[in-house]
């Protein structure tokens, strides 16, 4: 892999969300200069994805951009309409929704937006006159339909004025820049936004008429490539768009050599080191705790601070209480002992003035202040109750009368409680010994014989794993209703269901005929019932095994941490080695969703760890993609592929001394690396033996159109003038009409409409 075309320097390449913001176009004011007396000719190469304009007498073209229009409104800005061109569509996010473009196919169907393209291809060359004097030079498609030609001569000829109009197809230029001539022979392979055409050139001259082409170019590999991604990605939190999938597929796709050799060991470890490509899109920092030790330190420090003060306010609340409460027990006890000095009258109304109804709730209440003043003063005090006594329960119901039968009830419930709290309280004392024993015994035997002891607690870990496993593979099983697992339960619930005694519902109906066959479940309400009566809560048992676990685990790392962290590389080997994974996540170690060994990652593994679910890992993409050009099967596409095509024009034009000279232009899948090759290895495998096989790319696939066009216009003067519609033509012929010359299209005047010959 190429490591100039990574964005960072770990091997990872960092994609940005969009296009970056174009540089504002300058106008040119040298319109004056550059022949406005009609000798220098204007160059537009029109193509689909990039328009390119200049004067043939440059050797670069003046204005590159993206051929693209934008018509929308931004109150922002202004009332009226606001419009953009080329790679100014991006710079306002109002018009993203609003970007349009002339072609359709490849073919300029929308003839409104050609024409602000062609305002600001003028008006940025400074053409300020109401018409242009230059004659137009201007790129079309192969086998261009009269219909977009004619559209066009008008939109030139009356829009803009223009006086001679020379047409041709692109690719063919680009041809004529790096031969120099049409009079060598060749096979053209050009390769567009949408479309990829086969086209010889012999006789001075390319062959529109042997043409092939395959609806297949540059965005359907875009296009291929997102919705592979989509594919192995579905649950990914962003969305891809179209410019960020043109973006992976021109710096990392390629042409393999042997599609079906090198993609059986594509992903063998060996070779993902190196073919897998890891693209990393934007993310949310996590929050991190970004605080050293010493500010650690001062922290529990300072907890530790607040943690003694809160203590010592407690400790002078609880002593205020006590204060509080000690001098209301020596009022309550000074209320008791004036008792006899007081009549019966007079100590009811004290009693009432100290919020207490009778003299039992006054015992009550000194009872409990003492205890309060006891607990409070740190004083030896026994929680531990008295067992109660319930004299009446063993007493008979005829021995006791109405009130003494109610206060026996009483008596037996609160027996039972106590008898049944007692029991409670031996069991657990009892399981607390048995833990005790336990534990005195596991550490007798770890002492002892520690290597045992490693093995029955590994073995003992090993048990509660396979009993989790066996449930989720439960679960598993049963979630898909065509399992043998959900057939058997199915069959017995509809067995149930039939035997069902007394059921006098609509249900029974279709079980009368007695046969064991029952054909409960055939239908989805059937299987929605059977969920809902069905399911099984291992909620309990999942948590007791992991309380189990656990406990196990803790075991391990105190004495043995080296057998958890063997657990989770083996866990990890095993995550590792599965195609699907190496798909999906190239080399990159696996995640283990509960780890057996305990890891507190740092700041470092957290921010890797959330860049990784914004990760994107390519591999096979980077061959499948443009495979599609020789295998148009792989998306859905009905034609032959790229050497059959080739093949078929050899044969229809008789003429094998065409491959001597293979030449690809264009962008797409002409810029593909590894494309020469592949074509120069298949062409070789289908021609006779011994034949001369060279296959070249164009010198600039993308530019070399826009430079030929000029070439020709300045090296070929007559072929120019002979090849420009005039307005006199335009006038006559009408506005289909096209001179024909070395890179043209072909022409064949239609009978007029009503003529003998247009009726036969």
């Amino acid at each position: 892999m190429d490591t100039d075309m990574l964005g960072t320097n770990d091997g990872v390449y960092e994609i940005p969300d969009g296009p970056p913001d174009a540089s504002p176009a300058i106008p040119w004011f040298d319109y004056a200069t550059m022949g406005k007396d009609g000798s220098v000719p204007l160059v537009i190469d029109n193509g689909s994805g990039m328009c390119r304009a200049g004067w043939a007498s440059e050797l670069d073209p003046r204005l590159e951009f993206d051929n693209l229009v934008a018509k929308y409104r931004n109150r922002k800005v202004s009332n009226g309409p606001l419009l953009l061109v080329g790679s100014n569509v991006y710079s306002d996010p109002m018009a993203k929704t609003s970007i349009r473009s002339a072609f359709d196919a490849g073919i300029v169907t929308n003839f409104d937006a050609m024409e602000s393209v062609l305002d600001y291809v003028f008006t940025m060359l400074g053409c300020s006159d109401d018409h242009v004097e230059q004659p137009v030079v201007m790129t079309e498609p192969i086998c261009t339909p009269y219909t977009a030609r004619k559209h066009m001569s008008e939109l030139l000829f009356e829009c803009y004025g223009v006086k001679r109009v020379a047409y041709g197809v692109d690719a063919a230029w680009s041809y004529y820049k790096n031969m120099g001539s049409f009079d060598i022979d060749g096979m053209i392979v050009a390769s567009g936004n949408t479309a990829s055409h086969v086209i010889p050139v012999y006789d001075a001259r390319i062959r529109t008429e042997q043409c092939r082409r395959i609806n297949l170019g540059g965005l359907s590999m875009d296009d291929y490539m997102l919705k592979l991604l989509q594919l192995k990605y579905p649950s990914f939190p962003m969305k891809i768009s179209e410019w960020q999938s043109h973006q992976l597929v021109e710096k990392f796709a390629y042409v393999a050599q042997d599609y079906d050799s090198e993609l059986s060991n594509y992903l063998d470890t060996s070779n993902l080191q190196t073919n897998d490509v890891v693209v990393q899109f934007p993310f949310p920092m996590p929050v991190l705790d970004e605080r050293t030790e010493e500010d650690i330190q001062r922290a529990t420090e300072r907890r530790r601070e607040q943690a003694k003060k809160m203590q010592e306010m407690a400790a002078k609340k609880r002593q205020e209480k006590a204060d509080q409460r000690i001098n209301e027990l020596e009022q309550l006890t000074a209320l008791r002992d004036s008792k006899p000095q007081m009549g019966t009258d007079e100590y009811a109304i004290a009693l009432q003035n100290a919020g207490l109804a009778t003299e039992q709730d006054l015992d009550q209440a000194i009872v409990s202040a003492q205890q309060f003043v006891a607990r409070a003063q740190n004083k030896d005090v026994v929680d531990e109750k008295e067992t109660p006594s319930f004299p009446l329960v063993s007493v008979p119901d005829d021995q006791l009368n109405d009130e003494q039968r109610q206060e026996k009830r009483k008596q037996v419930f609160l027996k039972a409680s106590h008898d049944a709290r007692e029991r409670a309280r031996q069991e657990k004392e009892r399981e607390r010994l048995r833990m005790e024993e336990a534990m005195r015994i596991d550490d007798e035997l770890r002492t002892g014989n520690f290597g045992q002891w490693l093995e029955e607690l590994q073995n003992k870990r090993n048990a509660v794993v396979e009993r989790m496993e066996e449930r989720r593979a439960r679960r598993r099983e049963l979630n898909d209703r065509r399992s043998h697992a959900s057939q058997m339960r199915m069959r017995n619930i509809a067995d149930l269901a039939a035997n069902e005694a007394g059921g006098n519902n609509s249900n029974n109906k279709r079980r009368r005929r007695g046969d064991q066959d029952d054909d409960f479940g055939a239908e989805d309400d059937d299987w929605n019932v059977y969920r809902d009566i069905s399911k099984e809560d291992d909620d309990e048992k999942d948590e007791e095994d992991e309380a189990e676990l656990e406990k196990y685990n803790r075991q391990l790392e105190l004495h043995a941490p080296d057998y958890l962290e063997s657990l989770d590389r083996k866990a990890r080997s095993l995550i590792e080695a599965t195609t699907m994974y190496r798909f999906a996540e190239g080399c990159q170690p696996a995640i283990l969703e509960k780890p057996a060994a305990p890891y507190k990652p740092d700041n470092s593994a957290i921010v890797a760890r959330a860049a990784r679910e914004y990760q994107l890992h390519l591999n096979i993409e980077r061959i499948r993609v443009p495979e599609m050009i020789f295998r148009p099967s792989l998306v859905g596409v009905d034609q032959a592929g790229l050497l059959e095509t080739l093949d078929s024009v050899v044969r229809q034009t008789k003429r094998t001394e065409l491959v001597k000279n293979v030449f690809v232009t264009g962008g797409g899948f002409a810029q593909m690396p590894g494309i020469l090759d592949r074509l120069r290895r298949d062409i070789v495998s289908v021609v006779p033996a011994g034949t001369s096989v060279v296959v070249r790319r164009a010198a600039d696939p993308l530019r070399d159109a826009w430079r030929g066009a000029a070439l020709w216009c300045s090296k070929e003067p007559d072929a120019f003038s002979a090849g420009c519609i005039s307005r006199e033509d335009y006038l006559e012929m009408g506005a289909e009409y096209l001179r024909e010359h070395g890179a043209s299209n072909r022409y064949h005047k239609f009978p007029a409409a009503g003529s003998p010959a247009a009726s036969q």
